[in-house]
């Protein structure tokens, strides 16, 4: 099987790249593209399969840039949608944020607060439109050590590890996976029916706790504040677990990423 992945040089798309090995095809910066040229990409490329990593994913930047934030989470997937080729797409757990309920929250429940997670519904509803094959994979916050080379922007272990004060909420649930994890399923999750999925790690633990946990596994100097109140972003993973897929919980997770790299 052919697959062309987008951002392959990103924090994803890098780890999806490793694991596809020669089955990968990395696709070119899609910062500038048009649906012509994105026709002309999957045409020379030739793929039976597209996996979609590549996003304008920070929140405050796509605040301050909503018209290149549309482009970057809506556009660009619908041109790809359009290609006629089976699509897997990253989307994310932000598609939860205004959720009136305690969670964790299952596909159907979605109430998004910020422009990101708004972009980002409307480009699973949109490209489902036009491919019901497509497959939307729900992404927590990842994290990993860096990968030489590839740009590793702050996440939860490498901030932990870092940082000397970091604060967390005490009160909101919401999980974070290994990235690693993410990239292993990704052969079973190009096997899934079209819609949406939670794709990633539980966790039954605060934040706060969370950060409570790996401090004192790692015996870690940091500093620990609660910022009090935050929204939950937990989600709940029971549809994708009927098709096989089973993410480490969160503890579990950060267990695992701890002997990779022997920490």
């Amino acid at each position: 099987m052919r697959i062309l992945v987008t951002g392959p040089r990103g924090f994803v798309g890098a780890r999806v790249m490793d694991e596809l090995g020669r089955d990968v095809i990395p696709a070119p910066s899609l910062r500038a593209v048009d649906e012509e040229s994105i026709r002309r990409m999957v045409d020379e490329a030739q793929p039976d399969l597209i996996i979609h990593t590549a996003a304008m994913s920070d929140i405050p930047t796509c605040e301050n840039d909503p018209v290149g934030s549309y482009y970057a989470n809506v556009k660009v997937p619908v041109w790809l949608a359009r290609t006629g080729i089976k699509c897997v797409m990253f989307s994310t757990d932000q598609v939860y944020s205004g959720c009136a309920g305690e969670g964790p929250y299952a596909e159907e429940e979605t109430a998004p607060s910020n422009l990101y997670s708004h972009h980002k519904l409307e480009m699973e509803q949109r490209t489902l439109d036009i491919n019901p094959d497509t497959v939307h994979l729900r992404a927590t916050w990842m994290y990993d050590m860096p990968k030489y080379g590839v740009p590793n922007r702050g996440n939860f272990l490498v901030n932990m590890l870092r940082q000397s004060d970091i604060a967390f909420s005490s009160t909101q649930h919401r999980a974070v996976t290994y990235v690693r994890e993410v990239s292993g399923w990704i052969r079973q999750a190009a096997l899934l029916p079209g819609g949406a999925y939670n794709y990633g790690s539980e966790n039954n633990l605060t934040m706060l706790e969370t950060a409570e946990w790996l401090k004192a596994r790692l015996d870690l100097p940091v500093r620990l504040q609660d910022v009090g109140p935050r929204h939950h972003l937990w989600m709940d993973c029971s549809k994708i677990k009927k098709h096989g897929i089973n993410f480490c919980n969160t503890v579990d997770g950060l267990q695992k990423c701890i002997a990779d790299y022997a920490l």
